[in-house]
Formats: structure tokens, C-alpha cells, sequence
């Protein structure tokens, strides 16, 4: 069951399909939603460099005008999200915080049972649109924080592309091996889509193995028995990272991965196939953790 959601919110257009599907998901599960804005006090205080000698009342009055400017720009986000959450008809609160930005939310995320974010993420001080001030463009200047929280992070943690909205009913591509992290992504999708519309394609690359079958067959009944209806097993030939391109992933609308991986045969679960994902920035992630 899912009670408590944690909602990143920074100063990019991502922060508004962050908070659509966080109010879906709570809809779906009553749950509730915590806004959370960071204040990168730690960035602020770096922008501002070496202090020669007599510069310290003025470094201090620069740090001091900047930080007020960011508190300015978090209290418009909490707000817009406030009003977001009302009309979706969702209980939410707001929380601020100040330091590290991922290190704040791994922090905050122990208490919830989930953590959506953006695809990109702007927490941290300098980041922004580039040039062209269009978040989604070649220019955007990102931050590392979903990198950071998504290797981290006891909660499982969904990433939201720009401009995505939920449907009522959706695609999802669940991609298997025997690790403990392919299975934890399974288990995890099974209790945050328990009772969705989903259509469920679950994928293994097979090695010459015999026993897949019975991986796909046992994960088939295990989403049967909570409820997931249209579930579909493949089983594909090559390299995991070759067979999950573009072209294969296109008629889905979430895909789901294990965050991490220690050795070869679970090289498919590793971040760096959580980080090809995210760098293509084109498909929601859900990202297993715990």
C-alpha cells in the first residue's frame, strides 16, 4: 500500500509532470503528497568563490541577496503545487528544506514509500534552461541529484520525462533476470500499479539458459495474482542495452528497472543502463531500490 509519496519540485517546467503524476498516483491509492523544495545553500555559498581578504562583508551580503531570491522562487513552487494538489482534490503538505539537495531528499525519502521526480533535475544552484531559458532543449544545464538518489534510495523512485501526463490505462515494460533486484522491481511495480489499467509486457534476454520459462512463467502468475490481468511474457536474443533501443521501447509508456547490480550476470540491473535511460530522457522510469 502506498500512504506517503515525496514529491521533488525545482524551478524547471519538469516540475509540472512531476506533479501530475504524483497527484495520479495519489488518487489511486489515497495516499498523500509532501511538495518538497531543497534551498542549495552549500551551491550558493560555492557561486560565490574565494573571498580575498576585507571582501568577507561584501561576499556575505551577495550569499545573503541570493538566498533570498531562492527562497522567493521556492515559495512560488510550493504555492503553484499547492493549488495543483487542490484541484486534483489531493491531501498534500509542503516542506522546505536547505543543503545538498540529494542529500536532503535521501534524507526525507526514509518516510515515504515512494520519491517522483523529474527526468531532469534543477536543484542545485547554477543549473537552469541555458540560452535559450526552454527547459527540454540541448542548452539545459541539468544538475546530478536523480543520478545520486536513484543509487541510493531505500524507496522505489519514479522519473518523469517532460510534457508526460498519465493515462487512464498504459504499457508498462517490465525487463527480467533472476537478481534480487529484478525481482525487487517486479514486486514494487506490482504494489504501485495494483488495480491500474495496465498492460504488462515482461521481457527476459535469454543467454541459452533453460530455465527462463519458468522465471517468466512464475512472474506471469505472481502480477496475475495481484490483480494484473493482461500480462504478456517474451523472450528476446542479445545484449540487454542492444535489445532495449529506442525503436523497442517506443509503444510503452513506462519502463521498469532495477537500480543496481554487482557482477556480470546482473549487468542488466546496474545504473548504467538506469543512467542510458535517463539520458534519452524519452521514457517514464520506474526505478526499483531497497
Amino acid at each position: 500500500m502506498i500512504n506517503r509519496i515525496l514529491v521533488c519540485l525545482d524551478k524547471s517546467t519538469y516540475t509540472d509532470s512531476t506533479t501530475d503524476y504524483a497527484c495520479w498516483l495519489a488518487k489511486h491509492h489515497n495516499a498523500m503528497l509532501e511538495g518538497l523544495v531543497v534551498l542549495d545553500s552549500e551551491g550558493i555559498e560555492r557561486s560565490v568563490g574565494a573571498v580575498p581578504l576585507g571582501a568577507m562583508r561584501f561576499a556575505k551580503t551577495s550569499i545573503a541577496a541570493k538566498e533570498e531570491k531562492a527562497h522567493a522562487m521556492m515559495e512560488d513552487l510550493l504555492k503553484t503545487f499547492s493549488a495543483r494538489c487542490e484541484k486534483a482534490g489531493v491531501e498534500h503538505t509542503e516542506f522546505e528544506m536547505q543543503g545538498a539537495p540529494a542529500d536532503e531528499i535521501l534524507k526525507e525519502s526514509n518516510f515515504f514509500d515512494c520519491v517522483v521526480i523529474g527526468m531532469r533535475t534543477f536543484f542545485t544552484h547554477g543549473t537552469g534552461a541555458g540560452d535559450d531559458e526552454e527547459y527540454g532543449t540541448a542548452d539545459d544545464i541539468p544538475g546530478d541529484s536523480l543520478e545520486e538518489i536513484m543509487d541510493q534510495s531505500l524507496a522505489p523512485v519514479f522519473a518523469v520525462p517532460l510534457g508526460w501526463q498519465p493515462d487512464d490505462e498504459l504499457d508498462a515494460l517490465i525487463a527480467l533476470n533472476r537478481s534480487d533486484h529484478s525481482m525487487r522491481a517486479l514486486r514494487q511495480f506490482a504494489r504501485l500499479y495494483s488495480g491500474s489499467k495496465v498492460n504488462v509486457t515482461l521481457m527476459h534476454c535469454s543467454n541459452g539458459g533453460e530455465n527462463h520459462m519458468e522465471l517468466l512463467t512464475k512472474s506471469q502468475a505472481f502480477l496475475r495474482a495481484h490483480g494484473f490481468d493482461n500480462v504478456e511474457a517474451r523472450t528476446e536474443c542479445g545484449d540487454v542495452r542492444q535489445v532495449l533501443d529506442d525503436a523497442y521501447c517506443e509503444p510503452f509508456d513506462l519502463v521498469v528497472l532495477g537500480a543496481h547490480g554487482k557482477n556480470g550476470v546482473v549487468e542488466f540491473f546496474t545504473g548504467s543502463l538506469c543512467k542510458d535511460f535517463i539520458g534519452r530522457a524519452n521514457k517514464p522510469l520506474l526505478i526499483a531500490n531497497g
